[in-house]
């Protein structure tokens, strides 16, 4: 699956000028970003401002080990010290508060920032609830058009950083909470993508490669697994307003490297270093609508739903269930 979305990816970059149309790439219109969960997909001309809100849930429950799915005891082999598998997950919700804003200081180069706000909840197998809330790490990127075509496609780069804004020693009483449970990385991370659009009359589609380095090492000994991430997307107008889209998403994301020494790795999977990250491939369908008259011009609402079509975790994890995501966002 890996392979063949990035070989996808290259076709829809080197695809000719006859699957788009005569006419240069726009926002104006109800399938001119990509779906909502997709960030830094689109730029702006010189001056042009947009503000952003998203909202994402997220749910996990029931334990794989591997592609595998897994019960409580099979899990407590790995874990001896789980006191007989009651420290083990149980199920785990994310909720998170997207902001954002964008800024064209040039037709060339599009800024961008995003500061999220995450409200986390971790059910144990003995049925204790752990939670943990506050401020993510602060993303900042610079978007560089390539090149664009008045055949209405185009093509840009982002250049990103993430800041260790986000807290990494959250605690549930005097015991520090697991990796996943953690604000942010503690690490200063390199985020870079690139984005190819393209539109005809009716549909758009694009593709995405993007990924996280992470630099160094953070002040509890650990660094998170980088991360690559490719995403291929259409969309279909269906009036001057609304439009349907559908996404394909592959995310691969390695283990721990270290380990932060507050944490019992025997103990649960959510203390373990090496069952941290996973390969997993998420079908998306989302719905767009961009008002395009009276006071709400400019205005943009969308609506998405993924799930997972496969996932392999590293070590005993808890299994991604669905995800929505809701967005409003506003350019001038």
């Amino acid at each position: 699956m890996k392979t063949t979305i990035y070989t996808i990816l290259l076709s829809l970059i080197l695809s000719s000028p006859s699957y788009a149309h005569d006419k240069p790439w726009t926002a104006a219109r109800p399938d001119g970003h990509a779906p909502i969960s997709v960030m830094g997909d689109h730029m702006h001309a010189m001056g042009e401002w947009m503000v952003s809100y998203r909202y994402m849930t997220m749910e996990m429950e029931g334990l794989m080990k591997g592609s595998d799915n897994i019960s409580r005891t099979q899990a407590t082999t790995s874990y001896p010290m789980s006191m007989g598998g009651m420290m083990l997950p149980k199920a785990m919700s994310m909720d998170m508060h997207m902001l954002g804003a964008m800024h064209a200081i040039s037709n060339k180069w599009t800024l961008m920032c995003m500061l999220n706000y995450l409200d986390n909840e971790m059910t144990m197998q003995n049925n204790k609830s752990m939670k943990s809330d506050g401020v993510s790490d602060l993303k900042i990127a610079g978007l560089y058009d390539l090149a664009r075509w008045d055949s209405g496609r185009r093509i840009h780069l982002t250049i990103g950083l993430s800041l260790p804004t986000g807290s990494i020693d959250k605690k549930s009483g005097n015991d520090t909470l697991g990796y996943g449970m953690q604000l942010g990385s503690g690490t200063w991370d390199f985020n870079p993508a690139i984005t190819y659009l393209a539109q005809t009359k009716n549909y758009s589609y694009g593709a995405q490669l993007g990924g996280i380095l992470r630099t160094g090492e953070n002040d509890r000994k650990y660094t998170l697994g980088n991360k690559v991430e490719g995403t291929l997307w259409g969309a279909r107008k269906i009036t001057d307003s609304l439009s349907a889209s559908a996404k394909f998403d592959y995310t691969s994301q390695n283990e721990v490297d270290g380990e932060d020494p507050r944490m019992n790795g025997m103990m649960s999977p959510a203390l373990s270093a090496t069952s941290q990250g996973r390969d997993i491939t998420t079908l998306g369908v989302g719905l767009n609508y961009y008002f395009q008259n009276g006071g709400l011009r400019g205005h943009r609402l969308a609506a998405e739903w993924e799930t997972p079509l496969d996932q392999k975790v590293n070590g005993v994890q808890l299994e991604l269930d669905s995800t929505w995501t809701f967005g409003w966002q506003y350019a001038w």
